[in-house]
This record gives structure tokens, sequence and C-alpha cells, in this order.
């Protein structure tokens, strides 16, 4: 089988969500492949150039995708909102765990947080709300999801879809 770029970005993301960015190196991910060490070279110069192109392939699909996609001119905040807290967010928690340990990525990160924020912000406005408020919601609505991808990763009990709901009708 030939493994694509996007294969060893896959498969290095599943071991980041599963044991940390420690256990992300080229001869662990070449063994679950089955594939050689020198195939990793073939697509990337070093561990370095895999660690940006698992940020890179992250933000495309957890944030790029969701805000330029052609239902996001459509898209209202309880579609987003709902299809967020819906699904499994192990990989984004463990990004978050990464970025406390690289500068890099920390910065990076809090320049996503700006875009995802004035999204969510411009999914406000939509619903009639002043642009200053839409932002000072949108902020909260995004300390609502990182804190609830806290309690996730440690299995704490909430009742997500009901917090939802308040939110989205408190005025």
């Amino acid at each position: 089988m030939q493994y694509l770029r996007e294969d060893w970005v896959r498969a290095a993301l599943t071991k980041l969500t599963e044991t940390g960015i420690e256990s992300v190196r080229v001869e662990a991910l070449a063994r679950e492949l089955k594939i050689s060490k020198g195939s990793f070279y073939h697509h990337f110069q070093d561990r370095q150039d895999l660690l940006d192109s698992m940020i890179h392939y992250w933000e495309e699909h957890a944030t790029e995708r969701i805000i330029h996609t052609p239902d996001s001119t459509t898209q209202t905040l309880e579609q987003l909102l709902g299809a967020l807290f819906s699904r499994e967010q192990k990989l984004e928690a463990a990004i978050y765990t990464w970025a406390k340990q690289n500068a890099d990525l920390r910065k990076r990160l809090v320049e996503i947080e700006k875009r995802r924020i004035n999204y969510v912000a411009s999914l406000y406005q939509k619903k009639g709300i002043s642009p200053d408020e839409a932002k000072a919601r949108a902020e909260l609505a995004y300390l609502m999801y990182v804190g609830w991808l806290v309690r996730t990763e440690i299995h704490a009990e909430l009742d997500i879809q009901a917090a939802i709901a308040f939110f989205l009708t408190w005025k």
C-alpha cells in the first residue's frame, strides 16, 4: 500500500490523541503503519515538519472548513453549537494539552481562537445582536466550549444539551 503524507499526519494525530505528543515519533508511526521509516522522509523533512503538518491539518479541518464551508452563509448559531458539542473532541483536547508545552502552538492557537470567536460573533450578529454584545457572547460561548473539553476529558457528568439550550435562550 502506498502511504500519502496525509496518512502519516492522520496517524500522528491519532497517536497524539491516544498517548500525547511525546509518543509522536517517526519509528513508532512507521511500525504502526507497517512501513519503512524511509517512507516518512519521502513526505517530510523531519519530525518538526510532521508536527507542523499536524497543526495545519487540524486547523484546516477543525476551523477553516467550518468557517468557510458553503453552508457557512446559512449556518445558524444553533446548528454550529449543536454540531460542535455532539461530536468527539479528543483531538481538540489533545491539541490544547500540546499547546501548554509548545509556545509556537500556543500563539497559533490564540489566533485560531480569535477566528473561531469572530465567526461565532458573526452568527450572533445574524440574530440581530449588536457587534459588541455579539463578541462578548461569542467569547462566553467559546469559554463554555473549552470548559466542556476539559470536563469531557476528565469524564465529568455534564448535561451539555441542557446548558446549550439555556445558553441560546439567555437574554
